[in-house]
């Protein structure tokens, strides 16, 4: 594009771009303080607002990991008595008076400006006299909502006037970005792989990155109109948020011009450059990928669907994607999230699969609806504030649950929910409650363990169980008000947001691309027309989970189920006392039947009447819950009671927990005849705790069953594991009937030892025996003695897998079965007697272990030679070679472990080799010889590591596990 078509549209948007400051003041000087355009908790921290920031990114070069930035920011005050601007900028992104021989300086509509640098972490830090974690805690949140900027800017004299008047003022600044050590990635591979070199930007889930590469309001709330340029090498590519205006080469270099016309904060503007290939996305002209070289055919097969998630997505929530295109480039060396950003989509290489490999494909859509969903809630809707931000994130993981059910089912959607609901009450039973959204009364401190009001003081390990419970929360209220009214709440948030984003000279009006807390809830009330108060006060400003205790009787003379429900609050345990309607469903011999029961305090009571008599045959057709009719044998039950199994809150209404005291035989009749994956989940668990006489042959059942859903299976045959090892005469005699199981469904016809040579097929219920046939392995490998060594059976069963293992003639990989197996024969391993001392010669083990060494050396070896999938099965290897090691059958030798971590090595393998490091260094109690060393070559890793992700993975493995007694044990 040329300069005379300056004042063209382009895309369907008008230029100039972005608004220049006027004389006279801008339109939008009028509108800032407007209340016609209020939007309930949206308060704008900063004493000025940014309408505009145009980034210039030139002299960029990826071997001396170096560029230069010019940013100006077009802002407008908010106060008429400003004197000081406070913007964010990274450590690594140098100002003029910090680099030397530099002339730039830093200007206000052209007048020179004093500046400085500080840093309120630091400042905190020196401030306080006791040095421990505690002190600081108490008082770096105070200080972080005080004050969290790092550059400080005065305004000149010259311009107190057009402040005061509340006129738009242009900021200049000149940076220059040198060695980054978080924000930006440079991958400058060596030895021949010149091709491959890239920079990209990258962030936390919740941590802003923006400010390491330009000067900038890094606050989700700052929504302006962007324009970034970049002058690069022709060979060079850049991909960013916004929309290319303009291409042309000037003085050897390429000049590229992207527009942003969407109002965007700085959190969400990210960029990489590389020399990528573009390819549009085959069904929809707005896709485009852009891949490294000879990554084409697996970002082609990776990205196949896209079209069809972003339709679906337009479907449900009857609006258009928010952005004209949208880009996904593929990185090395990225975190194992999704880089996610306006209209772009920053995706690690690791998550690139071949048509061959079918066990990531579920995993891998899942993160990419997710990514494409937070496009959505995110990018066009953001939060005012980061306490806000498990709003726009749940809200996407709500629609990631509903691709999920519609295209994977209801049974992978129930369990996933199963274990989001597991996860939230083990970590607040563990840590504490977890408040969506706490009091933010200035200088009130919170009874919680970490302080959730600013994105720097709390916690990782916080943030991921408050995602989880944001989803948690978004689907009981879906499920309270119906999902048709929740989703044209979610459509009348984004369609006001896209209305408004037009109105370019009204910044006020962008505010309706803002969410709270208050917002959000009010606009489920406005849409509805149902006030939830309760709700709020119950789920979402107050933390903790329910736990009921039930317990109950059948009285036969009344017909009814006497019910007796407890809740227990310690405050420090993460629960809470729930009162409201609680769901019940007794499932009886005619039938399954749905009670509503009022809950009023820690202790209540419930006469349920009953629909049906004691039984009168010992089998019968029942229907139950979905519906169907099942034949059930009652020979087990209690004649006089109609009652098969209770469940209480099947549909999880609430987050809680649920202990139910009920005989044995309704758990063994939940498992084998319930539908639902959450009851089949629920009584094994039970089953696995207690089990009886005839769980044995209710869990072999399920094992066997083809009609249940894989994942039950699965677990079940980790179970049957866990009650033969209870009961170890059950499997004294004979072959374990694991064994038996799987060589009656995958073993050879002629000679059952010897299994089948592979023939997956890509069809739902040719999967689900796949991915049984990966878990029966490995639940076989943990089959115990009582003396705690392994079945005489398991390993030579095993090592037969391992041995005749065909795939010769199958269409797809048997990658991750093969490292299933390896596993296997890592989980026999049994500590020797002999610890702490260890054997030194490996002549002095028996043949078992020995063919151990040899399996594991030989995988270790091939894979590295001809690299399966991921490398998962290299990884089992060396994961057997340790296990070996810690039992005591090899000599404690780190240097395996370290050769693995080196750059150079694949980061899968690097990410495994650091956990089994971690993991001496833990839990190993006769290592101390090399716990000392490995620690701290870890924490040097930390130091001068540049994969982000091996940088972040050390500090949290070691803050889950540390290598020391806490203050709480």
């Amino acid at each position: 594009m040329d300069d005379s078509e300056a004042g063209t549209r382009v895309n369907g948007f008008a230029k100039p771009f972005p608004p220049k400051p006027r004389q006279d003041g801008p339109v939008a000087s009028q509108s800032v303080s407007s209340d016609a355009y209020y939007v309930p908790g949206v308060k704008e921290k900063s004493p000025f607002r940014v309408l505009s920031q145009q980034v210039e990114i030139s002299n960029f070069s990826i071997k001396d990991r170096r560029f230069e930035v010019r940013t100006e920011i077009v802002l407008l005050p908010c106060e008429k008595s400003l004197h000081v601007l406070n913007l964010h900028l990274g450590r690594c992104c140098l100002l003029p008076c910090e680099v030397s021989g530099s002339t730039s300086t830093i200007t206000l509509n052209g007048i020179e400006c004093h500046y400085s640098r500080r840093d309120s972490i630091a400042d905190v830090i020196s401030s306080r006299p006791e040095k421990n974690v505690l002190s600081l805690e108490s008082k770096l949140n105070e200080k972080l909502k005080d004050f969290d900027y790092n550059l400080q800017i005065t305004i000149p004299k010259e311009l107190r006037k057009k402040v005061k008047n509340r006129k738009a003022i242009r900021l200049r600044v000149d940076t220059v970005v040198h060695n980054p050590t978080r924000g930006i990635q440079f991958i400058d591979f060596a030895e021949g792989k010149e091709d491959d070199v890239h920079v990209y930007t990258y962030h936390t889930p919740y941590i802003s990155g923006a400010r390491e590469w330009t000067v900038c309001l890094d606050e989700p709330d700052q929504l302006a109109l962007w324009e970034l340029t970049f002058e690069l090498d022709p060979d060079l590519v850049p991909v960013t948020s916004g929309e290319l205006q303009e291409k042309r080469e000037i003085h050897g270099k390429m000049r590229y011009k992207f527009h942003q016309t969407m109002p965007t904060s700085s959190c969400n503007i990210g960029w990489a450059i590389g020399k990528f290939s573009l390819e549009p996305h085959p069904e929809s002209p707005t896709i485009y990928t852009f891949s490294l070289p000879n990554l084409a055919p697996f970002v082609k097969h990776t990205t196949m669907y896209l079209d069809k998630m972003v339709e679906f997505l337009e479907e449900k929530l009857l609006c258009r994607f928010p952005f004209p295109t949208l880009k996904v480039v593929f990185v090395d060396e990225s975190t194992e999230e999704i880089q996610v950003y306006s209209s772009l989509l920053i995706v690690p290489t690791a998550m690139l699969y071949h048509k061959k490999i079918i066990d990531v494909v579920q995993e891998v859509r899942q993160k990419l609806i997710f990514a494409i969903a937070q496009q959505f809630f995110g990018c066009l809707i953001s939060p005012s504030q980061w306490f806000h931000w498990w709003i726009v994130r749940s809200l996407a993981r709500f629609l990631t649950s509903l691709y999920v059910e519609t295209k994977l089912g209801t049974a992978e959607a129930r369990w996933q929910l199963k274990r989001a609901m597991d996860d939230v009450c083990d970590y607040e039973h563990q840590w504490g409650k977890i408040v969506l959204s706490p009091d933010y009364t200035e200088g009130k401190s919170l009874p919680l363990h970490v302080d959730p009001r600013h994105e720097y003081t709390t916690s990782p390990l916080y943030a991921d169980a408050m995602l989880k419970k944001g989803f948690l929360t978004m689907r009981m209220l879906q499920k309270r008000i119906g999902l048709e009214p929740f989703m044209r709440v979610l459509h009348r948030v984004l369609t006001v947001g896209l209305d408004m984003s037009e109105r370019k000279t009204t910044p006020a009006a962008w505010r309706h691309l803002l969410t709270t807390t208050d917002a959000f809830f009010r606009s489920v009330s406005s849409v509805t027309g149902r006030e939830i108060p309760s709700f709020l006060d119950q789920w979402v400003r107050t933390g903790g989970h329910a736990a009921f205790s039930v317990k109950f009787d059948f009285n036969r003379k009344r017909n009814i189920v006497e019910l007796k429900i407890s809740q227990e609050d310690q405050g420090s345990n993460g629960r809470m006392i729930y009162t409201g309607p609680l769901s019940l469903v007794v499932q009886e011999v005619d039938g399954a039947f749905t009670h509503t029961i009022q809950i009023d305090g820690p202790k209540s009571e419930a006469d349920v009447p009953c629909h049906s008599k004691g039984r009168k045959q010992k089998k019968k057709k029942v229907p139950i819950l979905s519906g169907e009719e099942i034949e059930i044998d009652l020979t087990n039950m209690d004649a006089e009671s109609p009652i098969l199994w209770l469940r209480l809150d099947h549909d999880y209404l609430l987050i809680r927990e649920v202990l139910i005291s009920q005989p044995m035989f309704h758990w063994e009749y939940m498992l084998k005849y319930e539908r639902d994956v959450i009851a089949q989940m629920e009584a094994l668990e039970k089953i696995q705790r207690l089990p009886s006489a005839h769980s044995r042959s209710v869990i072999v059942d399920a094992v066997a069953n083809e009609r249940f859903f894989y994942r039950i299976r699965c677990r079940a045959a980790f179970v049957l594991t866990s009650v033969l090892n209870r009961k170890s005469e059950a499997i004294a005699g004979g072959t374990p009937v694991l064994i038996n199981m799987f060589r009656e469904c995958f073993g050879s016809k002629a000679a059952t030892n010897i299994p089948r040579s592979n023939n997956f097929v890509v069809t739902a219920q040719n999967l689900q025996q796949y991915f049984v046939m990966q878990a029966l392995p490995q639940a076989v490998s943990h089959l115990r003695k009582q003396s705690g060594e392994w079945h005489e059976d398991v390993l030579s069963f095993l090592l037969d897998l391992v041995k005749f293992n065909d795939n010769s003639t199958n269409r797809y990989a048997d990658d991750f079965y093969r490292a299933a197996l390896y596993s296997a024969l890592g989980s026999c391993i049994f500590p020797t007697q002999a610890l702490p001392l260890r054997v030194e010669l490996p002549e002095n083990l028996s043949s078992e272990f020995r063919t151990l060494i040899r399996e594991f050396t030989y995988a270790l070896n091939m894979d590295t030679v001809y690299p399966s999938f991921g490398r998962v099965v290299g990884i089992a290897a060396l994961t057997g070679l340790y296990q070996l090691q810690k039992c005591g059958y090899l000599p404690v030798d780190s240097k395996l472990l370290w050769t693995f971590t080196s750059r150079n090595a694949c980061i899968q393998m690097r990410r495994c080799a650091v956990t089994l490091i971690i993991d001496r260094i833990v839990t190993d109690k006769h290592a101390g010889d090399v716990k000392q060393d490995d620690l701290m070559k870890l924490l040097e890793l930390v130091e001068i590591e540049q994969d982000p992700s091996i940088r972040m993975m050390i500090p949290k493995l070691l803050s889950q596990t540390p290598p020391f007694a806490t203050y709480n044990k």
